[in-house]
C-alpha cells in the first residue's frame, strides 16, 4: 500500500471513530437534564392543609409517612420518566426547567390514590 492509501484510511478510520463516538454519546451516553422543584413550597402547603384538618397523632403521623412515601415515589417516577435530576429549587442557581407543577400534581395523584390505604 502506498502512503496515500494510508493516509485515507487512516483519516476515513477516525472519521467514523468520532462520528460513531458522536451518535454514541448522544443517543446512549447524554446525561440527565436538570430540572428543579420547589420542595419547601410543596410542604408548607401540605403542612398548611394537613393543619386544617382534625387528626389525632397517629392519624397525623401515617398522613404524614404517606405523605412522604408518595413525595419519594413520584419525584423518582418523573426523574426516571423524564430522564432528569431533580434539584430542589434552593439549590439551583438560576436557567433550569421548573418541574414543580407536574410533580405536586402527580403527588396530589398519589395521596388521593393512597387515602383508603394506610
Amino acid at each position: 500500500m502506498s502512503t496515500r492509501h494510508l493516509v485515507i484510511t487512516g483519516a476515513a478510520s477516525v472519521a467514523l471513530s468520532l462520528g460513531l463516538c458522536a451518535a454514541a454519546w448522544t443517543f446512549w451516553l447524554k446525561p440527565p437534564a436538570l430540572v428543579t422543584f420547589d420542595l419547601k413550597g410543596t410542604m408548607n402547603a401540605f403542612i398548611r392543609q394537613s393543619a386544617k384538618m382534625s387528626l389525632d397523632d397517629d392519624q397525623r403521623h401515617q398522613l404524614l409517612s404517606r405523605f412522604d412515601k408518595s413525595l419519594t415515589t413520584v419525584t423518582a417516577q418523573y426523574a426516571e420518566a423524564h430522564n432528569a435530576g431533580v434539584l430542589v429549587s434552593a439549590a439551583a442557581v438560576s436557567g433550569l426547567p421548573d418541574a414543580t407543577p407536574e410533580i405536586q400534581a402527580r403527588l396530589a395523584d398519589a395521596m388521593k390514590g393512597n387515602a383508603g390505604g394506610g
